[in-house]
């Protein structure tokens, strides 16, 4: 099958501008650097997801199933009950809410209004520009098990920042407790911070 070079010269010129946008959004991805990084986070608000399970509770309580639909809503209420404490005890490199994961797109979309909460889950406003969010998740690249960090619409942050904690340590034969993760990453935010201070 033969192309005519007007046709050759369309693939050719369309994919060479799908090289550039590629290579320049891994420019501008890597040119997020730690410094600036840890500055941001400074001055944002980390907004943490806790899961409610909203829809599945809902789909066992329609197929009767209403003992399993109240086990579950209380094992995912003593796990954000964890998060919560987590967070309220050992994290204080900036200001930190929560949302449920059925808020999850509006969030996304920057409508915080009515949804976020306090460690005493009581409704507040966010008080700062610049937001980041967190849940105990895994990476998407490395599948890392542990506190994951996004940004603002719940995109990766580049890979050569400091944004998870793991769960498992010391080659995977140690599992942290969810506490010890947040208490971890706040205080390898805080040593980031401590060292630009510095300089």
């Amino acid at each position: 099958m033969f192309f005519s070079n007007k046709f050759l010269n369309r693939i050719i010129l369309s994919f060479a501008l799908l090289v550039s946008l590629s290579f320049s959004s891994k420019q501008n991805s890597n040119s997020y650097d730690r410094a600036t990084f840890i500055a941001d986070f400074k001055e944002a608000s980390l907004l943490v997801r806790l899961q409610d399970k909203s829809l599945s509770i809902k789909t066992l309580e329609e197929r009767g199933l209403l003992k399993e639909a109240e086990q579950m809503r209380q094992v995912q209420y003593q796990e954000n009950r964890e998060i919560l404490l987590s967070f309220k005890q050992t994290f204080d490199f900036c200001p930190v809410l929560f949302f449920y994961s059925s808020s999850s797109d509006s969030i996304r979309k920057g409508h915080y209004e009515g949804l976020l909460f306090n460690s005493e889950q009581e409704r507040v406003s966010l008080q700062t520009s610049k937001v980041f969010i967190a849940e105990f998740s895994e990476t998407e690249e490395l599948g890392i098990d542990g506190l994951i960090v996004k940004d603002h619409q719940m995109l990766p942050l580049p890979e050569h920042l400091p944004y998870f904690e793991r769960r498992y340590v010391l080659l995977g034969l140690i599992e942290r407790s969810k506490a010890r993760m947040v208490e971890a990453y706040n205080h390898k935010l805080q040593e980031y911070w401590r060292m630009q201070s510095k300089n």
